[in-house]
């Protein structure tokens, strides 16, 4: 389509030009210097600012000249002259024709229809072809332009014919879109890792809420909305994006450059701004803000970054620090040498040079600070009217001086020169030079000289010259920072390196680390132990900081979420890290734990000393009538209740959670077997009709009984362990700081019907011995049964809740209390007594008077059955005691109770034998 429009256009451009031909000289009519040669290279350099608004399609005239352009085109011509002094192309002369853009798209596009005009044409018209593979055009390739607006706008033209166009400064990345711009080269990187390298910075120093500003130019537009994206991909956040209207008048332009001052000046928390932007727009909007004292750091693009005109301005270190990223550069001491000895002669057949040697003469009385100034503001025909008045009045010589050397960028002047070498090695390559000559004709079509261009490589003083599938240079960028120094500014010293492929900032100089004391965020950084919460804000910068709760942490600053620790640790809130839980457990060392220990050691001591008491004393009625070998198996049992107390103290392990409640249980129910067994024993021997006595008697055997019941436990205690047995828990999760290390029972129905079991055979005991509780007092071991069973009773009916409803290292604590509370019930309910009548009543511990005490308790029992009989049977009772033979007596009164409707009245033998 658009090959069809220049079908259309270039027609009428032809014509218009072949009629106006005797007019105006078509070459002349353009602000250019050339140079002819065999093969015409093109450049396209602004070396003025602007054009000058026309009302009707006439010449455009250009303003404001641009020092900085001059030393561009003085580059070019000079990379273009070492390739002629060389032997890269032996008997080939290179010529250029370089054209003034003014940084205009338009004057620009004229320049290219001369490029592509035909090269034998007289009137430099373009020809217009349906196939231009075999069209010679006036040069065979172009240099320039030096933005990336101009450098589109000439690119569309350039393609029609596949004319290579190599910029050294044009960083758009739309440029590097092959399927549009298939002819466009650069010796510079895509903008998109400027942008990456400036994200790169921002996040060095862990800035998150800054501002940019760009030109309304295609070059700014896209470089600014790069950063953007990149940047909040990296978690940046933008305060705010203005444009600088361009095309705009200067009105418009001042008011909007006034509207982002004050917003620059409100935003306290923005520090840090990023331009993409038009030199003279940057110019204006730091002679605004030079007024105000504000300290901010300016990121600046490649295309201010060494603009030595904003260095000028009044009061240029109050904004802050300056730091900007320019091109790779090379060696170029030979083109400094080359400018200082240029001849100072306004009368050059270079254009652009002799324009400036005239401005220099009108501004000889400028001072260098203004230099540029009075350049810039001087136009063609003011300056040809003042310069016939001063010639007429006084000669004016020029001064040699190093103003265009402090121009020169070595980076631009770098990628200029690589861009000359690049069509050199490619004209080489193509015209097949070597040995002195070239092979191939001249006569080359120029889509042929780019397909050489693209495959270019080559190292050039240690930099290597090579285009990537995109047509861009892979060089990397270097960072410098404004040097302020007795109100001199030193813009070009190095302070960083970007490399590209590393995506790595590179620090060179310590003064780029003065910047960390720079804090631009919009909220403070969260510290570690807390984390961010977005805030109303659209901006996931904006945040509050809150602290991580109980058991969570973050180490990082500016977390996004807490972690939980492990199990075995535990964090306060707001905590950085987390720290090992204490492990808890009923210590040896616990004050509960050493009362309890000493009741039961206590216990153990006493139960010695019963056991002494009663071995001494063993044939003794009270001993004998306390169980005998019962006593003594009941007293061990006792003392292995005590001895498992032992085991719920301490740190628990699976052995010892294992024994503790097996040797509670099998010796508290050894115990009670033999309270019951013992319990039986008085029963049969005073309650049970004598008739029925001797069948019972040959069923009672105290030590199967106690055998039954406890073996009976010992089975529960086997399937317990076997199938479902305690084990050590390491609770975690119960307590916050500590870690709780317990037995867990296993089976919790297994340790009820343990408990459940014992608490069985405590109610039998219990009802045996309460039918028994009314026998002689001497001999009435049942009530102390008993007492010791309602203890036990008791205790155990209280443990059930307060163990259902204790946790914590406690809980064994609570069953040792209701072990010692049963165990103490027993023993001195059981045994304390006896041992009173042992140590302390002797008298009673007989057999006359354990006799005596079962014939008053025959004789009450005679008076509730016959009144009748009273004296006969107590005469008969008194007078077989008396003659000591305690088997007639007994079998006496048994007969004698028997015919007295069941009077009982036991004999010492039948007594013994139970």
């Amino acid at each position: 389509m658009f090959q069809s429009m220049i079908l259309y256009v270039v027609p009428i451009f032809c014509t218009l030009s072949i009629n106006t031909l005797l007019a105006c000289d078509i070459l002349d009519d353009f602000d250019n210097t050339r140079d002819p040669g065999d093969i015409i290279i093109g450049g396209l350099i602004p070396v003025h600012e602007k054009v000058v608004t026309a009302t009707n399609p006439e010449s455009q005239k250009c303003t404001g000249y641009d020092v900085r352009g001059l030393v561009k085109t003085l580059a070019l011509i000079h990379s273009i002259e070492m390739v002629n002094n060389s032997t890269l192309l032996p008997g080939i002369k290179l010529g250029y024709e370089i054209y003034d853009t003014c940084t205009d798209p338009t004057k620009a596009i004229k320049a290219t229809l001369r490029f592509l005009s035909n090269s034998n044409s007289t009137d430099s018209c373009v020809k217009v072809q349906c196939n231009y593979t075999d069209y010679q055009p006036t040069v065979k390739a172009v240099i320039g332009a030096a933005t990336s607006e101009v450098s589109i706008a000439i690119a569309r033209l350039l393609n029609i014919q596949l004319m290579p166009q190599v910029s050294y400064s044009a960083s758009a990345k739309i440029l590097s879109d092959k399927a549009r711009f298939p002819a466009f080269l650069r010796t510079i990187p895509s903008d998109e890792y400027q942008t990456k390298g400036m994200v790169k910075l921002v996040q060095m120093f862990q800035w998150n809420w800054v501002g940019t500003i760009a030109s309304d130019d295609e070059y700014s537009r896209s470089g600014i909305n790069n950063f953007i994206m990149q940047a909040e991909q990296a978690g940046i956040c933008i305060a705010f994006q203005e444009v600088i209207p361009f095309y705009s008048s200067n009105h418009i332009t001042n008011s909007r450059i006034k509207e982002i001052a004050n917003i620059i000046i409100n935003q306290t928390k923005v520090n840090v701004i990023v331009i993409f932007g038009k030199s003279s727009h940057v110019t204006q909007l730091f002679t605004v803000l030079s007024t105000q004292n504000i300290s901010k750091v300016w990121i600046a693009s490649d295309s201010w970054s060494t603009n030595s005109n904003i260095t000028r301005l009044e009061n240029i270190q109050n904004l802050g620090n300056i730091v900007g990223f320019t091109f790779k550069s090379g060696n170029i001491s030979e083109f400094q040498n080359y400018v200082k000895n240029l001849p100072h002669n306004s009368e050059s057949p270079n254009t652009f040079l002799a324009e400036y040697y005239s401005l220099r003469k009108l501004c000889a009385h400028v001072q260098d600070n203004d230099l540029d100034s009075c350049l810039s503001n001087h136009t063609r025909h003011a300056m040809d009217n003042r310069l016939n008045i001063v010639n007429n009045s006084t000669k004016m010589q020029y001064q040699e001086d190093d103003f265009l050397v402090n121009h020169i960028d070595p980076g631009v002047t770098s990628n200029i020169q690589w861009s000359v070498t690049a069509l050199a090695h490619a004209l080489k390559n193509l015209l097949k030079c070597n040995e002195g000559i070239c092979w191939k004709s001249f006569n080359f079509a120029p889509w042929e000289l780019l397909e050489h261009v693209k495959k270019v490589n080559m190292t050039d003083g240690g930099t290597k010259i090579q285009f990537d599938l995109s047509g861009d240079f892979m060089s990397g960028y270097d960072i410098v920072m404004w040097n302020f120094l007795e109100g001199k500014v030193e813009i070009n010293q190095k302070v960083a390196e970007y490399d590209i492929e590393q995506n790595k900032i590179t620090v060179r100089d310590s003064r780029l680390n003065q910047l960390k004391v720079v804090m631009s965020n919009c909220s403070n950084h969260c510290q570690p132990g807390q984390i961010k919460l977005s805030s109303e804000s659209q901006h996931t910068c904006c945040y509050d900081c809150i602290n991580c709760t109980f058991n969570t942490y973050s180490k990082t600053k500016d977390a996004l979420q807490c972690n939980s620790c492990l199990p075995d640790e535990w964090a306060p809130s707001g905590s950085a890290d987390c720290y090992k839980k204490r492990i808890i457990f009923l210590d040896w060392n616990n004050g509960f734990s050493i009362v309890l220990l000493t009741l039961a050691a206590f216990g153990i001591v006493l139960i010695i000393i019963i056991v002494s008491i009663f071995f001494k004393n063993v044939r003794t009625p009270v001993v004998k009538s306390n169980g005998g070998t019962l006593s003594f198996i009941m007293l061990i049992s006792l003392m292995f209740s005590f001895l498992s107390v032992g085991f719920f103290i301490g740190k628990p392990n699976d052995i010892t959670c294992n024994i503790r409640q097996c040797l509670f249980g099998i010796s508290f129910t050894l115990s009670v077997s033999c309270a019951l067994a013992k319990s039986l024993k008085i029963l049969l021997a005073f309650n049970f009709n004598p008739a029925n006595q001797h069948i019972l008697k040959n069923f009672y055997y105290s030590g199967l009984i106690t055998s039954f019941c406890t073996g009976f436990q010992v089975i529960i205690c086997t399937m317990w362990l076997v199938f479902y047995g305690p084990k050590v828990l390491k609770d975690d999760t119960r307590l916050q700081r500590e870690i709780l290390v317990e037995c867990n029972e296993g089976s919790y129905v297994a340790f009820a019907v343990m408990l459940g079991y014992i608490a069985f055979l405590a109610l039998i005991c219990f009802s045996f011995a309460f039918k028994g509780r009314k026998l002689p007092e001497n001999y009435n071991e049942a009530k102390f049964i008993t007492f010791s069973m309602l203890i036990y009773f008791i205790s155990w009916i209280t443990f059930v809740p307060v163990y259902v409803t204790t946790h914590g290292m406690y809980l064994p604590a609570v069953e040792v209390v209701t072990i010692l509370s049963s165990t103490y019930g027993i023993l001195c309910c059981q045994f304390f007594p006896k041992c009173y009548i042992i140590l302390f009543k002797k008298e009673c511990n007989t057999t006359t008077s354990f006799l005596q005490n079962l014939y008053d308790y025959s004789l009450k029992s005679t008076n509730l059955i016959t009144n009748s009989q009273h004296s006969l049977n107590y005469s008969a009772c008194n007078k077989s005691i008396k003659s000591n033979d305690s088997q007639n007596i007994f079998s006496t009164a048994s007969t004698s109770a028997a015919q007295s409707n069941g009077f009982i009245c036991v004999s010492r033998k039948r007594s013994s034998s139970w």
